[in-house]
């Protein structure tokens, strides 16, 4: 009764069922393609291959903007005959360019609608049904997917239309996906390329004389406006508590009877990174802690992973430090830069060594 009603006999229930299988084999190797992270051009394939074999297609064809002449070109074609391959790819070629330009699939379902689109001859092979559908990623039309049937009784329908539309889903998808991740790359690229100039920079600033660095400072306090005040003074001061913070500087009560003095301190400007996102440089930097410059100083008694460009070319020094001071709202004047004071937590004997050796060098080059 129930087959009655579907008006199905078991071997179209047979036919649907294996039609379902190689439809969801077809989408799991699709998205096992993305899970891995496999490249466009592998990706596209996968997509190419299974709507192939999904809509019994004699050719499926994936079409790719050239960067730089702007033409499509053919990025893979699966044939289910080797003797398809070539069979009318200029056509197909030409068709998907108007595909591109007017930004809207066509159905060419049986011989005559070819008409429009070239001279249609009678040949040995021919196409005889044709889908094809723009690719577009970020506003704009990239590539054309496209299905051909050859030589074949009965063309495509509206039906294999939405459904190959599913692929060109994946397709641009997968396009807008390489597309980020190039984008990625240059950004990888580009603040590589950024933190080894600066660090070159910071290099330099470091080998140059006392003398000359005073110079440097020297001229840089007559473009300041502000007053002036000692800042190192100024910091031990507030240590011992016998002058008030700068308002918006502010200190964790249980850190004030630090005694700053009791490490050994220099003025020397180390690169830092912190929270992915956020950079700076030290100002003074002992075994103990350090004066971080940073336009992003972080909250009062926030924990977290600081990485220590040294310049000795061995990989960054990475500790837990504990923010025991900032001027995350004070006002900044050249002597009161705004930034935060850290103290390290668990340092490294290994990174210990460095950070001193690195002090004593700096203090060996200024004598």
């Amino acid at each position: 009764m129930f087959r009655k009603l579907l008006r199905q006999s078991p071997k179209d229930l047979a036919e649907a069922k294996v039609l379902r299988d190689i439809e969801h084999t077809a989408f799991f190797q699709i998205s096992s393609a993305f899970s891995a992270h496999k490249d466009l051009k592998t990706i596209l394939e996968v997509i190419a291959r299974e709507s192939l074999n999904c809509l019994k297609t004699n050719r499926s064809t994936i079409f790719l903007m050239h960067e730089k002449s702007g033409v499509l070109k053919i990025q893979c074609s699966y044939a289910s005959d080797s003797l398809h391959k070539q069979v009318d790819l200029q056509e197909e070629g030409e068709i998907a360019q108007k595909t591109l330009r007017q930004n809207k699939p066509f159905l060419l379902r049986r011989p005559k609608d070819f008409s429009d689109f070239f001279k249609y001859a009678e040949r040995e092979r021919q196409i005889t049904s044709l889908m094809s559908i723009p690719l577009p990623s970020n506003g704009k039309g990239m590539g054309v997917v496209s299905a051909v049937l050859i030589n074949a009784e009965c063309g495509f329908d509206e039906k294999d239309l939405h459904f190959f539309s599913s692929f060109a889903n994946f397709a641009s998808t997968a396009i807008g996906m390489a597309d980020l991740h190039e984008e990625v790359s240059k950004g990888k690229s580009f603040r590589t390329t950024y933190e080894r100039h600066l660090d070159d920079i910071l290099n330099q600033l470091q080998g140059l004389p006392q003398r000359e660095r005073e110079r440097m400072d020297s001229h840089i306090l007559k473009l300041q406006a502000e007053p002036k005040i000692d800042e190192k003074k100024f910091l031990e001061d507030q240590a011992q508590g016998k002058v008030a913070w700068v308002q918006g500087t502010i200190t964790l009560k249980e850190e004030a009877g630090i005694d700053r003095r009791k490490d050994e301190r220099v003025e020397t400007r180390v690169r830092v990174e912190f929270e992915e996102e956020y950079w700076g440089f030290t100002k003074d930097l002992s075994n103990g802690g350090a004066f971080i410059r940073t336009p992003d100083p972080m909250e009062l008694g926030d924990e977290f992973l600081l990485q220590l460009s040294m310049p000795d070319g061995a990989e960054p020094i990475e500790s837990a430090c504990k923010v025991i001071w900032t001027n995350k709202y004070g006002k900044e004047t050249h002597d009161m830069r705004r930034g935060m004071g850290i103290k390290f937590l668990r340092l490294q004997p290994e990174a210990q060594k460095r950070i001193e050796e690195h002090i004593k060098s700096h203090k060996n080059r200024n004598l």
